[in-house]
């Protein structure tokens, strides 16, 4: 504890924790503002989600009438007998629970505003603003879901040699095909999305990254 980690380098961009929200259509909740008051699932205590979730609710101004930690599970189950007015989680995309309940439910995914992640964001510089695509769900076949990420990276040590680290780089993303194909998740692997790391890249990372046309900014130079 409060020991800081010198050592480390981000090499690539790896996949995305989500953080998602939803709420049966007819509650009439299409923003955070409209959560004043209302009982919003969070997932077990102690959680990231339960972490992070009331902070997210507090950045947008918003008193939440009960906060219930439970599992997804649970939380999913309560909302669909009307004992909960959302359920929240942050996962990987996608979020099964979504995908379950919004078989036999309609659904609404609640998105966190710009102005809300941008003051989260600026306390907890770990994490990122993004977007679920409009149609990744079926609830939100008609708009998109802005909302905020925690990143997983792939990283080294600083002492790596450079030409190692920009050849499994390079490789990583000449095959991302074959990942893909072992593990979904790696289609989350984007280029652009070193741009989100809190943490500076290797050197060689940078090579390969310089490359192919992405800036690197100065925060994200190793010194």
């Amino acid at each position: 504890k409060g020991k800081k980690h010198q050592n480390v380098r981000v090499i690539f961009p790896m996949y995305a924790t989500w953080f998602q929200m939803y709420a049966e259509a007819k509650k009439g909740i299409k923003s955070l503002k409209d959560l004043e008051g209302k009982s919003v699932g969070v997932g077990p205590t102690g959680g990231t989600p339960a972490t992070y979730w009331p902070k997210i609710l507090e950045a947008a101004g918003v008193k939440a009438g009960r906060i219930v930690n439970a599992s997804s599970a649970d939380l999913n189950s309560q909302l669909k007998d009307g004992m909960l007015d959302a359920n929240s989680q942050s996962v990987g995309l996608p979020w099964v629970t979504v995908t379950e309940v919004e078989t036999t439910h309609d659904i609404r995914l609640i998105p966190i505003d710009k102005a809300t992640a941008d003051k989260f964001i600026e306390k907890n510089p770990l994490f990122a603003e993004d977007t679920i695509p409009k149609g990744y769900y079926k609830s939100n076949k008609d708009y998109d879901v802005n909302t905020i990420t925690i990143w997983n990276y792939m990283t080294v040590h600083k002492d790596a040699p450079d030409d190692f680290v920009y050849e499994v780089v390079k490789k990583t993303f000449e095959n991302l095909n074959i990942l893909i194909a072992a593990h979904g998740s790696a289609k989350e692997i984007k280029a652009e999305k070193i741009l989100t790391s809190p943490i500076p890249l290797h050197p060689g990372a940078v090579k390969y990254y310089r490359e192919i046309g992405i800036k690197i900014p100065d925060k994200l130079i190793a010194k």
